[in-house]
């Protein structure tokens, strides 16, 4: 006998996962089927139907123009550190810099 509850254990919870496959290219073939069956959709659908496969058209973009487009992006960012470190070091060394620090 517990006394307010103290002894008693709490029930596991549980999850109904069902595991489903995913294949794009069956999902993209049925897309375009649907496009061409459908006669009865009305002008706003289609036009609808036509931006979403344009923007997720969009993010598909080829891997190799991707890691183009990152190491030029990085390459700039190394060049502008590289830029920026040699500058300040020219006015830490500058001597009217040091007489600034000098007055102050």
């Amino acid at each position: 006998m517990s006394l307010f509850g103290f002894n008693k254990r709490t029930k596991h919870r549980n999850f109904d996962y069902i595991p489903r496959f995913y294949d794009p290219q069956k999902e993209e073939l049925e897309e375009r089927l649907k496009k061409y069956d459908d006669k009865d959709i009305d002008k706003t659908e289609l036009a609808k139907n036509r931006i979403q496969a344009g923007l997720r058209a969009k993010y598909r973009v080829d891997e190799t123009y991707k890691s183009q487009v990152k190491s030029k992006s990085n390459r700039t960012l190394l060049y502008i550190i590289i830029i920026l470190t040699l500058l300040s070091i020219v006015i830490i060394r500058s001597s009217k810099f040091i007489e600034f620090l000098e007055g102050i």
